[in-house]
């Protein structure tokens, strides 16, 4: 489809407490259905009185004065904590608290960005046409094409957010989860060398709090030996969970031993051209492009109390009470 034919969707309705909701979801096939039941303890009316009670916590919220209160965004919430409300509620707050303190990772998810654009085009980061057997969308990403004389560690964080911000609303993802490669062969020391310790914390404080995502598998492909000791660094700011799901690999053949190679790109060994996936999701960024542009007019006053809870986290991994975890190793 041509792109001045493209069918854009409409911007959200903002209004903390609107006259109606908007209930639209999308329907779930025979295998995200026994996932949301088996796995997210989902049903029908723990949906409908989970939205309503979400619902009810935003319009009452004193901080919150725009945000998106449709279905489609807040189940990415909901069953990424698997419908615990105190859980759910604490995430939206943190995503919203972040999109403040962080403009320049959440704001301008703009495909007619040229700089956004630039990075779409050279397959930074994109989804991959194809699910996984499980169902799963995977998220392919080449670091070598963020030219560190052009480009910062701004662009690459929104560029995932643009990538996810696509991705979030969609049914089979909030319930199958997300599987993340990485090409990292093409890293170099400029690159590395755009990256503070303050942004890997800021980072790790996001993932593990903020990210409306079901992060299934993280795969690491060619790591660099000087990528693997700040990767390391990162991991030990990680969550337990996620730090179990993340591999690294020496090549391509070790990764396919985990990932299906079909569903890479045909580059790396897959069926489809990397230039089909890239085209692909550029049109999905024009579709959504709308809806991404809403979402920096979303409102929330941040108090003191996520500033004090950051420091926290920070201090408690830098005395080392964290605890002890499973550095990466090359497979």
């Amino acid at each position: 489809m041509p792109s001045d034919e493209v069918v854009v969707l409409p911007a959200p309705n903002l209004d903390k407490a609107p006259a109606r909701y908007d209930n639209e979801i999308d329907e779930l096939d025979a295998h995200c259905q026994q996932l949301a039941r088996d796995f997210l303890r989902e049903n029908a009316t723990i949906r409908d009185q989970s939205l309503t009670q979400l619902r009810d916590w935003i319009a009452k919220h004193p901080n919150i004065k725009r945000c998106r209160t449709d279905a489609r965004f807040l189940l990415r919430f909901l069953r990424t904590k698997k419908y615990s409300f105190i859980n759910a509620s604490h995430m939206l707050e943190r995503y919203l608290a972040c999109r403040v303190v962080h403009p320049h990772w959440f704001k301008r998810l703009d495909i007619e960005d040229r700089e956004m654009c630039g990075l779409v085009e050279a397959g930074f980061l994109y989804p991959l046409l194809e699910k996984d057997a499980r169902g799963r969308t995977v998220i392919f990403g080449d670091a070598g094409t963020l030219d560190p004389k052009v480009y910062t560690v701004g662009h690459g964080s929104r560029m995932h957010m643009l990538v996810g911000e696509t991705l979030y609303d969609d049914a089979s993802v909030q319930c199958a989860g997300f599987v993340l490669v990485y090409d990292l062969s093409g890293i170099t020391m400029g690159m590395l060398g755009l990256v503070t310790l303050n942004d890997i914390r800021d980072l790790a404080t996001y993932l593990n709090n903020a990210v409306p995502m079901r992060i299934q598998e993280l795969h690491f492909v060619n790591t660099p030996s000087l990528a693997l000791k700040i990767a390391n660094y990162t991991l030990a700011l990680m969550n337990e969970k996620l730090r179990n799901r993340i591999m690294c690999h020496r090549s391509w053949e070790d990764l396919h031993k985990k990932v299906d190679k079909r569903l890479i790109p045909q580059e790396y060994g897959g069926k489809i051209p990397k230039e089909d996936h890239i085209a692909a999701f550029k049109q999905r960024c024009r579709i959504y492009r709308p809806q991404l542009l809403a979402l920096d007019e979303m409102d929330y006053e941040v108090g003191r109390d996520m500033d004090s809870c950051k420091k926290s986290h920070v201090a408690e991994i830098e005395t080392g009470t964290v605890g002890s975890f499973r550095k990466l190793q090359l497979d």
